[in-house]
This record gives structure tokens, sequence and C-alpha cells, in this order.
């Protein structure tokens, strides 16, 4: 009898207790902050950017591509077959 008015007590606490979070966190006073927060971290954002310096590139011809690449390739010789082959 008294485990099933526990048990009974229980459930309603947590039912109770999730409908007061959704209450609280689906109302319009929380949809104001969270819409406040968001341009407040927005108009942080810009001013951020407005504020972020530019550098200067120094990339300029930077890549120098090998022609004679393909040569060299052609002169090395692959062994990966004779790792297969019992020295005897």
């Amino acid at each position: 009898m008294i485990k099933n008015i526990l048990s009974t007590l229980i459930f309603l606490f947590s039912i109770s207790f999730f409908l007061f979070i959704g209450k609280i966190y689906f109302s319009e006073q929380q949809k104001k902050k969270i819409d406040l927060n968001r341009e407040i971290i927005l108009k942080k954002i810009k001013d951020n950017l407005i504020n972020l310096p530019v550098l200067p590139t120094d990339t300029n011809n930077v890549i120098e591509f090998n022609s004679g690449f393909e040569k060299e390739n052609n002169k090395t010789k692959r062994s990966f077959w004779n790792l297969f082959k019992i020295n005897d």
C-alpha cells in the first residue's frame, strides 16, 4: 500500500517537474531573452569583423613546378614483387 502511494507521488512530482520546466522554457519572456542574447552576439561579431586587420599577401611566386619529375620517376625501379620472392 505504501509502495503504491510512494510510486504515485514520485510519478506526480516528475510530471509536475517537467510541466513546470516546459512552461518556463517555452514562455514569451524566455523567447525574448533568447532573441536579445542572439542580437547581442551578432552585434559583437559584426564589431569584431570591422576591427579585424587585413593581412597583406606574401604568397606570390611561392609554388615552383618541377618539370623533371616524370623523368626522375622513370629512373627508379619498383621492387615490390621482389619482397615475395624466397631467397635461397
